[in-house]
């Protein structure tokens, strides 16, 4: 029963720590799965996103043939109809922004003058407008050949998409052609970027199968690379907080945090339309970008195993702050209020990725690599929109940002599996090792459950011991210490004595209580030197005097049977050698306990030779020093006496 309440209590804690086991198995399992490279073909997609649009921007079409015109007429704050050009009018050099801080839906008129190109005369021309920033009608000559959007109600949601309007043969002149473009949008302190502030590039005059691929290859890169590379972001977005769910490592949440916002801002940024008024999109830009930049923060901070309370403290407020600073400052300071705020929230993001960079580089190499790649990715990016983009570079770094994360996170997803391999092997050599543990406790606990029965069955065996040798002593030993006392007879009285003296010896023996050396051969002393006595031998005792006084115990079982050898071997001297003197001394080293008897009798007859076994008591004394782990050894020869040594072990 105790050793089946053992067992539960062993198995118990064992099936506790398998339990854990497994599931911390299964979920790191999972996770390995999830962040399998096989897994995230989209990262791959991006890539060859990112790979094509780069070839297409660099066979981006050819301008030759075509006109740029840069100078125009303007009159601002005209909103009419009409075919003519009002009177206050001035003379710019496009392309032209609206830096000036003016009302909102604030309109301009833009009458360019040209001439059809000679050198196509028979060719189907166009207008292209890299950038018109606003909703704007175009017409030639009087004629409306192009709008977009609303003149009433504006909004900067198309300023990545370039223009590009079919000059219709039948209205175009040799000469004095004109070309009126009317624009109605936000001036540059109303928007978050300055690229969303109402604008007129040059305009280029041109065959159109010559400005048609400028166009698309234009359209692709301002807004195809951007929205691919965003939904990327915003996918891995997702992906992060996933694996944020089943890791519990908090940087995933904050990496998929930003992703997703720079998802949601780019797309913005880039003209995504929202059913609200025009200022308002401009200050959701404005409040949504220091979340995302500070997401991006914490992340890095969190990846490099780092935490400042008090600057996490000062970034959640800064959060606060930018959207209060903005509704003090709108509608006609937002981007004065913006810029300020972006330039901060840079720095900070700067000296975070330094500071990440730094501790990466001295506690984990690996995570430095990753950083350094999203890094260069950024940089290399950054320096591709410069170098690839054939004209005016809108709002840099939208490409760059977003290759940085998909960098970013593949670096992450391949850190995380291979730490995440080595923890399956680390689990999975845990359990090989407490799977060992377990059945080495349970050898243990078998060995402990077999000595406590021994144990048990020697106590058991030590109290029947003593209740035995109290009935002995309180019965037998009352029953012959009368004989002793009353018979008449001496023979009967001397049996009796010499019973009473073999029941006591038992009885010590009986209850196990160890006796002093010193003791011990005291009472031999006494006992061999009244028996011989009084069979007439002379008595030699050497012991040395340390042996006398030593407080060294001995077994009550060692003690008894050598009070029985020592007494079987003084029987045979008064029985059978005839001897006139006996000498016994005792010796004893740090292991060794050694007990000689010798005497100067006849000896053992020749005719006993190899028959001692079987006589004068010597097989008796053999088996008990043999009980001991001992040895008596027997020497003797006719006329020479016999020599009895007992050698035990302490």
């Amino acid at each position: 029963m105790n050793s089946l309440q053992a067992q539960a209590r062993l198995a118990l804690p064992a099936s506790a720590t398998q339990v854990v086991l497994h599931k911390a198995k299964m979920r790191v399992r999972a996770l390995a799965q999830a962040l399998h490279p096989a897994r995230w073909g989209l990262l791959l997609v991006a890539l060859g996103i990112v790979v094509l649009w780069g070839f297409e921007v660099a066979g981006s079409g050819t301008t030759r043939g075509s006109v740029l015109l840069r100078e125009a007429q303007v009159a601002r704050g005209v909103a009419g109809n009409g075919t003519e050009l009002p009177a206050n009018t001035s003379r710019i050099v496009l392309p032209d922004v609206w830096e000036r801080s003016q009302r909102p839906d604030t309109h301009a008129w833009y009458r360019i003058e040209f001439d059809r190109p000679a050198s196509a005369p028979d060719t189907l021309m166009a207008a292209y407008l890299e950038q018109v920033c606003a909703s704007y009608e175009v017409r030639l000559n009087g004629q409306l050949i192009d709008m977009r959007g609303s003149l009433v109600a504006p909004r900067p949601s198309d300023c990545y998409e370039p223009a590009l309007m079919v000059l219709p043969p039948t209205l175009l002149k040799p000469s004095g052609n004109r070309l009126d473009v009317r624009v109605a949008g936000l001036a540059l302190p109303q928007v978050a970027a300055r690229e969303r502030a109402a604008q007129l590039s040059a305009v280029r005059i041109g065959a159109f199968t010559d400005l048609e691929p400028l166009h698309r290859h234009t359209r692709n890169y301002n807004l195809g690379a951007a929205h691919a590379l965003a939904t990327v972001a915003g996918v891995i977005g997702l992906a992060a907080l996933a694996l944020k769910a089943l890791s519990q490592l908090p940087y995933f949440g904050y990496f998929g945090a930003a992703s997703l916002g720079w998802a949601v801002l780019c797309g913005l940024l880039t003209g995504a339309a929202l059913p609200v008024p025009a200022l308002w999109t401009e200050l959701l830009i404005c409040t949504l970008a220091p979340p995302v930049g500070v997401a991006g923060i914490l992340f890095l901070m969190r990846y490099c195993g780092l935490r400042v309370v008090w600057l996490e403290v000062a970034l959640a407020l800064q959060c606060l702050m930018v959207p209060a600073s903005l509704a003090l400052a709108a509608p006609e300071r937002v981007h004065s209020v913006a810029l300020p705020w972006v330039i901060i929230l840079t720095l900070e993001l700067a000296a975070t990725l330094a500071v990440f960079l730094r501790r990466a580089w001295r506690f984990s190499r690996p995570d430095f690599w990753i950083g350094a790649a999203a890094t260069l990715a950024f940089v290399l990016t950054l320096a591709g929109e410069w170098l690839l983009r054939p004209g005016v570079l809108l709002l840099p770094g939208k490409h760059a940002i977003s290759v940085a994360v998909i960098v970013m996170f593949a670096g992450m997803v391949w850190r995380m599996h291979q730490l995440f391999q080595g923890a399956i092997a680390a689990a999975e050599q845990g359990r090989i090792q407490a799977e060992r543990r377990v059945i080495d406790i349970t050898a243990d606990m078998e060995q402990n459950y077999g000595q406590m029965a021994e144990l048990r069955v020697e106590q058991v065996t030590t109290r029947e011991r003593k209740r035995i040798a109290a009935d002995l002593h309180d019965d037998l030993g009352a029953k012959l210490l009368t004989i002793v006392h009353t018979s008449e007879n001496d023979r009967i009285a001397t049996l009796a004595r010499e019973a009473l003296e073999e029941m006591r010896l038992s009885v010590r023996g009986l209850t196990g209580r160890a006796m002093q050396v010193g003791d011990a051969i005291g009472d031999w002393r006494s006992e061999v030197m009244s028996r011989l006595s009084q069979g007439g031998v002379e008595l030699t005792w050497n012991t040395p005097d340390e042996l006398l006084m030593s407080e060294r115990a001995m077994s009550a079982r060692a003690y008894v049977q050598t009070t029985r050898i020592l007494r079987e071997a003084v029987s045979n001297v008064l029985k059978h050698s005839g001897a006139s003197r006996c000498e016994v001394s005792i010796r004893q080293d740090h292991s060794d306990f050694e007990l000689t008897i010798s005497d100067n009798g006849k000896g053992i007859p020749i005719a006993l030779d190899g028959k001692l076994d079987r006589g004068h008591g010597m097989s008796t004394m053999k088996g008990r020093a043999k009980q001991l782990q001992g040895q008596c050894l027997v020497e003797s020869g006719p006329g020479y006496g016999t020599t009895i040594r007992l050698t035990l072990p302490l």
